[in-house]
């Protein structure tokens, strides 16, 4: 049987109905990867959220806006902007027993952050502002930016793409500070900025990404972060 994969939606409701939303190209990522989409939204019950999670076989969560610096006790920066309120209790909720359960994990953008945050880490809260780098993060314009991310030899990234270099498109102003437990570097950019982080000891598959590997699925380095996904659920 194919495994079954939740995602986490997005979450709005400024000016409008409320509602949850997933962009297409992480559930298409999924089933071009050979499992089965389940979307997740807002749920904040913990043990809703462990009967679903005994139901799913792996995780993948998306990107975002920013998640709240009270949650690693900063001041919050002027250019932060968070998530709703509900989605971040939901999402903290949904991690944090996904990580008790050991379900496997697949992070992206803002799913990183919230992984290193939940592990009690830290984030730089925006890179222009705060962060001297040599590389733009995100530019507004040019959709299709890229740079090279640098990958650790000894990492589970470099085992799944087979490379100790990687092109990556670039959409973020928030990066990871301080590493949360348990996690390490398996990736950085040419100006030390964290690209990717996974599990430091036994885990079943824990990584997350700082770039968005569903909006470059035609670049086979890119499909098997998927694929590893899969596999690992």
């Amino acid at each position: 049987m194919k495994p079954v994969i939740g995602i986490n939606c997005d979450y709005e409701e400024e000016g409008r109905l409320p509602y949850s939303f997933l962009y297409r190209d992480y559930s298409e990522a999924i089933i071009g990867a050979g499992g089965i989409p389940f979307l997740l939204p807002v749920i904040k019950d913990k043990r809703d959220v462990e009967s679903f999670l005994g139901r799913i076989d792996g995780l993948l969560l998306t990107g975002g806006n920013d998640v709240p610096s009270e949650r690693y006790e900063e001041k919050r920066h002027a250019k932060t902007v968070c998530v709703h309120s509900d989605k971040d209790a939901s999402d903290f909720v949904l991690l944090q027993t996904a990580l008790e359960m050991k379900k496997p994990i697949l992070a992206i953008c803002y799913g990183v952050q919230l992984v290193n945050v939940v592990l009690g880490g830290s984030l730089i809260q925006d890179i222009p502002s705060e962060y001297k780098s040599s590389i733009l993060h995100n530019d507004p314009h040019n959709k299709s930016y890229t740079h090279s991310v640098m990958v650790e030899k000894d990492s589970l990234l470099y085992s799944i793409i087979g490379s100790g270099s990687i092109e990556t498109n670039s959409i973020h102003h928030q990066a990871i500070k301080r590493l949360g437990n348990g996690l390490k570097d398996a990736a950085h950019a040419v100006d030390s900025i964290i690209e990717a982080v996974e599990w430091a000891d036994d885990y079943p598959f824990l990584l997350g990404v700082q770039w968005h590997p569903e909006r470059m699925i035609e670049n086979p380095c890119h499909a098997s972060l998927f694929q590893a996904l899969i596999h690992a659920s």
